[in-house]
């Protein structure tokens, strides 16, 4: 009885050093790609020249979670509270972060400069580095 006490014990105390904790989840920061059902050549390369900048720069993070990216549909109604939350209505990126409300509306500045890569790269950048501090 004792060893099986012990066993469960060590299975216990692994599985705790494999589980994210509470603040670096609440650490996270999610990406998100608000789009419609119908969308256009711009938004659609807003979204993938986001998650390349994402994979380029924050593999490591996305892959550890993070950096959580994230697209959504405003037309669906399981993504309506949400799309509600960031007032969004159609194509919109956003980077927030619950622990502290950390809310960066990049919309205007992706529509801006989608076509200007480096410009992009580099504010996008930027702007996660801030959110993850």
């Amino acid at each position: 009885m004792k060893n099986l006490i012990f066993v469960l014990f060590v299975i216990f105390a692994s599985l705790a050093f494999c589980l994210p904790s509470a603040q670096a989840q609440s650490q996270r920061i999610e990406v998100i790609d608000f789009h419609s059902t119908h969308r256009c050549k711009t938004c659609l390369n807003i979204e993938s020249t986001t998650q390349a900048v994402l994979n380029k720069h924050f593999a490591t993070e996305l892959k550890a979670g993070k950096i959580v990216f994230k697209t959504l549909n405003v037309d669906e109604k399981a993504n309506e509270k949400i799309a509600e939350k960031f007032e969004a209505t159609g194509t919109a990126l956003w980077i927030y972060r619950a622990d502290t409300n950390l809310k960066i509306d990049l919309t205007d500045f992706a529509f801006m400069n989608i076509s200007n890569f480096e410009k992009f790269e580099t504010h996008l950048v930027k702007e996660i580095r801030r959110a993850l501090r």
